[in-house]
């Protein structure tokens, strides 16, 4: 797998529904959260628009416009609480995810005190973002601490991971389907290139994808079975909650809301122990991604 980093992810020109307009929101929020424009929180928000290779090639006058309208959305919600849902809606991949939260948590600290304002707005950040209570605590544990951009490498390398299991997940959605052929392998490939969390280079997933499509299989093998192994090597519910937004994600946007009469989304629940009450976050979480998203089908 490719040495790529976050960086390669995010970096370069102002782009359509740019994911750093949300990043950058994020941040204007935790500075307004205690009602109190700190200078040091100002200089940590310009310092990482200008330096941090997140927003590499974002370029000046397009930083201050995201600056602008991260301003205009808070003034018009009556606060940075009232703008979390906005920013989680303009954030549907993981990765972005993390890097917002980590980003405000940064802003929040850099008076050297979280107060209760920027608590909570965080809190209501984190749930707007599922991120776990772990996790977001060894992010404020970052921000603190001064390497936020580190653990996002980190964290990058660590959802670039689970890409085999993506692949082995949509191999066996075609098996159950009987459409385990080039024609669909090659329409995942798509999808998991649109997708930040799953996207590689051309190669790289077409190598992945062909492995699990040509993977030997018993002859009693059971798709549920199969699905079952591959939830044993993910012992984080939270990748596994993921794995089923994945799914959801290559359905129509139409039928998501139904989820629970798409056959294999019943499999994959039961497989990697999702409750429906996630599900049901899971199927919002999923029909935040484009519409216009290629999907395998």
């Amino acid at each position: 797998m490719s040495e790529r980093t976050v960086r390669d992810l995010l970096g370069g020109g102002l782009r359509p529904n740019d994911p750093r307009r949300f990043l950058i929101e994020s941040m204007m929020c935790a500075m307004h959260a205690d009602g109190v424009v700190d200078d040091r929180e100002n200089a940590v928000i310009e310092r990482q628009v200008a330096q941090h290779p997140l927003f590499q090639g974002l370029g000046a006058a397009a930083s201050r416009t995201l600056v602008e309208l991260s301003n205009d959305a808070i003034r018009f919600a009556g606060s940075a609480i009232g703008r979390a849902p906005a920013i989680a809606k303009g954030l549907p991949a993981r990765i972005h995810r993390l890097a917002a939260y980590s980003m405000a948590a940064e802003v929040a600290a850099a008076d050297a005190v979280i107060d209760h304002d920027e608590m909570t707005f965080l809190e209501a950040l984190r749930i707007a973002l599922r991120i776990s209570p772990q996790e977001s605590g060894r992010m404020i544990e970052a921000a603190k601490g001064g390497w936020v951009a580190d653990y996002l490498d980190d964290r990058y390398l660590r959802i670039r991971g689970l890409i085999g299991p993506a692949c082995e997940v949509f191999a066996l959605r075609a098996l159950a389907r009987g459409i385990a052929n080039d024609e669909q392998r090659f329409k995942i490939r798509d999808f998991f290139a649109a997708i930040p969390d799953l996207a590689l280079t051309k190669d790289e997933l077409d190598a992945e994808l062909y492995r699990a499509f040509r993977r030997p299989r018993a002859p009693e093998a059971q798709v549920f079975g199969e699905l079952q192994h591959v939830a044993r090597g993910l012992q984080d519910p939270v990748d596994r909650y993921w794995m089923v937004v994945y799914t959801l994600v290559a359905e129509i946007p139409a039928t998501v809301p139904s989820w629970r009469v798409i056959p294999f989304i019943g499999v994959m629940q039961a497989s990697m122990q999702i409750t429906d009450t996630d599900m049901e976050l899971a199927a919002i979480d999923a029909l935040t991604f484009p519409p216009a998203l290629s999907r395998p089908g």
